[in-house]
């Protein structure tokens, strides 16, 4: 993930978001009309900050919050696969594991062996 701040308002707006995602984040249904709705954007304005400040599409950068997130837990060793990809808002475990997969290069399993 690439984040080029071009000024303090970029940085404040994607921390900001960042924190929104992060409070959210085991909330199935967070996504970009979520964000616009709680920071007051639209959804143009909110895509194209996003997408010019991460190289991601906003349902991207959730993603792959979720995905980092979901690494960390599984590094504890306290959580299965299934109970951290619930989390973190996967709803389904499978999927899950396939999004993982695609973003670090292994299953999600290995993390918790």
């Amino acid at each position: 993930m690439l984040t080029l701040a071009h000024s303090q308002i970029d940085i404040e707006l994607i921390t900001k978001i960042k924190d929104l995602i992060e409070e959210n984040i085991d909330h199935p249904e967070l996504s970009s009309s979520f964000i616009c709705k709680e920071l007051g954007l639209s959804s143009s304005k909110l895509y194209r900050k996003i997408t010019e400040l991460t190289d991601l599409s906003p349902n991207e950068f959730i993603k792959t919050l979720r995905l980092k997130k979901s690494a960390h837990l599984l590094r504890t060793r306290n959580y299965n696969v299934s109970e951290v990809a619930d989390m973190v808002g996967f709803k389904d475990p499978f999927y899950f594991s396939k999004c993982f997969k695609k973003q670090f290069g292994r299953p999600p399993s290995t993390l918790i062996k």
